[in-house]
């Protein structure tokens, strides 16, 4: 057997190792070629996978670099109503409103971790407000940056809606309670700097219930909606106008110069609403009492305003509705000085529950009247009555009509109490044959436009003759006029009832227009009557005002008569009527007697009635 020569051997092991090499060789390069495809694969896979991701997102997605985009979610593409391919390449800061522009190249030049709101436009230029927030990544091996985008078109809609619940009504769209004190206490803070001043109007619709009652809760709601219309029409831009209450509202006139336009604006409104509303078919009237106040002149921060107009929006109301009423520091004195003068030293709670049981104290038939005769001075035969009315009060007893009144006047009473003591007056006296009886009016009272109205109408219904009735008028309504004064006392006297000036001789400032005054009668002052006979300066007074009065053809009665010195005095001096506690105390009914006197001595001064 031949065996290999070594050198043979030394060959084919270095072919062999060849063999082996080119192989390692090949195997190398095949799994390293499919390795590279494996990875290749799985990138392809990772992306789709990150795709699908973003575009199951419900917010956009974008991916950009230095501005331009290099990729969007479908949200972000139906979000924008365009196409992805239309926008790749292009710069994001296209997409925002004009306005917000530089927001959004600030945040993507820069981005901070924080959300930031701004306004994107549509592909069809509609607007979509957005948040958009910002972070950094790497994306095809180089740095970029993601951004989230958030619609929150209806987030902000849920917002204003609440917003709007919050400070609007909900019937008729005018702001609310709360929007308006803001925005009174905002107005008022830039008087501050600015000088200006700012007019108030609360208003309040006069008999809203019993035509609410009448109308329905629809046709009530109906009227308000007219009625916030018809006020809108008459505010300006800069006013702001509210609903407060049920029926009331109010309005905020801002000035930088005299606040005229704010007090004329009062008067039109209220003549406005003379016009009748329209309400199925039905035509409505329906009045509108308003209060003014004006910052700073009447009051110093919110609260004082606002209570300032609803004083003025009660002297509105018991002038008897329908009016505008500015706010005065003196009738605001002259109320708080009645009040206090009228109750019991220390007890303002008593006040308070006496003004509480008054609302229900007709209801409940505690008002009452007493009927105090009147005698003729000369032979002291019946002349008539004065009616006085009488608070029969469960706890406290019987009140009388200078303690309650001041109440009623403070209770916005006025107009319930002295129709109905006008009525019962007037119907007593015709109970009786057509007795003449005179009633009190009270300043309030007098400021209601529609008061002669009412009495004509009393009067029908009791069926009365008007010559019958006499209205007692207060000197100090003529002593402190108020416009429209003398066009009221003329519409009374138009009624054909007898106007009476009680209390003459409290105050001289009258004497000048008294010749001018629509009046038949004079009632002297009681305190002057009191001081027969005890003080010179009170007879000379009283003569004085006997012989103004026969020089006027004016007849004259003397009340608070309780002696008959002071009775003969008067007769002595031709006064004409009497009447006081010697002569006849107040009655439940009208009837009187001729009280039992001395006979009357030959008067010293002959008034002509011709």
């Amino acid at each position: 057997m031949t065996f290999p020569h070594a050198d043979d051997l030394a060959w084919i092991f270095l072919l062999a190792l060849l063999f082996i090499l080119a192989g390692a060789l090949l195997t190398l390069r095949t799994g390293g070629l499919w390795l590279r495809g494996r990875l290749k694969a799985d990138e392809a896979l990772r992306r789709a996978w990150t795709r699908n991701l973003a575009d199951a997102s419900f917010d956009g997605l974008l991916i950009h670099r230095q501005g331009l985009i290099l990729q969007m979610n479908r949200a972000l593409v139906r979000m924008l109503g365009t196409r992805e391919r239309e926008w790749l390449g292009q710069n994001f800061v296209n997409l925002a409103r004009p306005s917000h522009a530089a927001t959004l190249r600030a945040e993507l030049e820069a981005p901070q971790p924080q959300t930031t709101e701004i306004t994107l436009l549509r592909a069809n230029k509609t607007e979509v407000p957005v948040e958009i927030y910002s972070h950094n990544i790497e994306f095809e091996g180089q740095p970029a940056i993601v951004m989230a985008i958030r619609d929150i078109s209806q987030r902000l809609a849920d917002a204003a809606r609440i917003a709007r619940l919050t400070h609007y009504d909900a019937l008729t769209g005018l702001a609310n309670r709360t929007l308006f004190a803001e925005t009174l206490a905002a107005a008022l803070a830039r008087n501050n700097v600015t000088s200006g001043t700012t007019t108030l109007l609360i208003m309040d619709l006069d008999q809203f219930k019993p035509m609410n009652d009448l109308l329905g809760r629809a046709g009530g709601d109906l009227l308000l909606k007219q009625v916030a219309n018809r006020l809108a029409a008459m505010a300006q831009e800069e006013d702001t106008l509210a609903r407060i209450g049920g029926d009331k509202f109010a309005m905020l006139i801002p000035s930088n110069g005299p606040p005229n336009r704010g007090v004329s604006l009062g008067g039109q409104i209220a003549a406005a609403f003379h016009e009748p509303f329209i309400i199925d078919g039905q035509l409505i009237k329906l009045w509108l009492s308003i209060g003014l106040a004006i910052y700073p002149d009447h009051a110093a921060d919110t609260l004082g305003l606002m209570k300032a107009a609803e004083f003025a929006l009660t002297q509105a109301a018991q002038a008897g509705g329908g009016t505008a009423h500015i706010y005065s520091h003196h009738e605001a004195g002259l109320r708080r000085q009645t009040l206090q003068r009228e109750a019991p030293p220390g007890s303002p709670a008593d006040l308070l529950r006496l003004g509480g049981d008054l609302r229900s104290a007709l209801g409940r038939g505690e008002i009452s009247l007493v009927f105090q005769p009147v005698f003729t001075a000369g032979d002291l035969a019946p002349a008539g009555f004065e009616a006085l009315a009488r608070w029969n009060h469960p706890s406290e007893g019987l009140i009388g009509p200078g303690r309650f009144i001041p109440l009623a006047d403070a209770a916005g009473l006025t107009h319930e109490i002295g129709c109905f003591v006008l009525e019962t007056a007037c119907a007593e006296a015709a109970r009786t044959g057509n007795t003449s009886i005179s009633v009190n009016l009270s300043p309030a009272q007098l400021r209601d436009i529609n008061l002669p109205a009412r009495i004509s109408a009393i009067l029908r219904k009791t069926g009365l003759q008007p010559e019958f009735l006499g209205l007692e008028i207060p000197e100090s309504v003529l002593s402190e006029p108020r416009p429209g004064t003398m066009e009221v006392l003329q519409a009374l006297q138009a009624t054909g009832a007898g106007l009476v000036l009680d209390h003459f001789g409290a105050r001289y400032s009258i004497l000048t227009s008294l010749a001018e005054q629509p009046f038949s009668h004079l009632k002297i002052d009681r305190r002057f009557i009191q001081k027969l006979g005890e003080n010179a300066n009170a007879e000379a007074i009283v003569n004085a005002i006997i012989a103004l009065a026969a020089n006027l053809r004016l007849e004259v009665t003397a009340v608070g008569v309780e002696t008959e010195a002071q009775l003969a005095y008067l007769r002595r001096h031709g006064c004409h009527f009497v009447q006081g506690q010697l002569l006849g105390p107040p009655t439940p009914r009208a009837i009187a007697q001729p009280p039992v006197l001395a006979p009357p001595p030959r008067p010293s001064l002959v008034v002509s009635r011709g």
